[in-house]
C-alpha cells in the first residue's frame, strides 16, 4: 500500500508541474497573440482553442494536488466547533464521498474515453484532433484523487482525533458572539 501511495505522490506532483506549465503555456500564448495585434500581424490560429483546452486540463491536473495538501475549497466552522472525534468522522466521510464520486467519474470518464477512441470521434474546430485526446485527463485525474483521498483516509484513521483551529473571523459575526 505504502508503495502505491508513494508512486501516487509522484504522480499527484507531476500533474500539478503539467498544470503549471499549462498555466505558464496559455500566458506566454495570450501574451504572444497581444503583442501580435498590437503590431497588425495576424492572430494564431487555434491560441482561443488551445487555452480552453490547457485551462480544461490544468484545472483537472491541479486538483489532486489541492486535495493533498489541504489547499482546497473546504468549509471548517462546523468542524471548529464539533468535539475531536466527530470531526474525525465527519473527515472520514467526506474522502469517503471524494473517493466515491472519484470512481464514479472516473468509470464514466474512461468509458467515454474508450467509446471515443473506437467510433474515431474527431473534435472539429479550428484544430481537428480525436477527442480521446482530451478524454484521458479526466480517468487519469479521478484515479489520483481517489488514491489521494485514499491515503488521507488511512493516515486520518490511524491518528488520534485532532482539534480543528477556531476561525478568527466569520463574516457577520462577531468574536464575542462565538459559542
Amino acid at each position: 500500500m505504502r508503495v502505491l501511495f508513494r508512486l501516487n505522490g509522484w504522480l499527484v506532483h507531476l500533474l500539478c508541474v503539467l498544470a503549471v506549465a499549462l498555466i505558464a503555456a496559455m500566458m506566454l500564448g495570450i501574451s504572444a497573440e497581444v503583442v501580435l495585434r498590437m503590431f497588425g500581424f495576424p492572430s494564431i490560429i487555434g491560441l482561443i482553442e488551445l487555452t480552453e483546452y490547457a485551462l480544461f486540463m490544468s484545472t483537472f491536473f491541479v486538483a489532486p494536488y489541492l486535495l493533498r495538501t489541504n489547499e482546497h475549497v473546504r468549509v471548517d466552522i462546523v468542524m471548529a466547533r464539533i468535539d475531536p472525534a466527530s470531526a474525525k468522522w465527519v473527515e472520514c466521510g467526506v474522502l469517503a464521498a471524494i473517493m466515491l464520486i472519484s470512481l464514479i467519474t472516473g468509470i464514466v470518464g474512461g468509458w467515454l474515453m474508450l467509446a471515443s477512441a473506437r467510433e474515431g470521434t474527431l473534435v472539429f474546430k479550428d484544430l481537428i484532433f480525436p477527442q480521446w485526446w482530451l478524454d484521458w485527463v479526466i480517468p487519469l485525474t479521478s484515479l489520483a484523487m481517489l488514491l489521494q483521498a485514499l491515503e488521507l483516509l488511512v493516515t486520518l484513521y490511524r491518528s488520534p482525533p485532532l482539534r480543528h483551529a477556531a476561525t478568527e473571523a466569520i463574516p457577520g459575526i462577531r468574536p464575542d458572539e462565538l459559542p
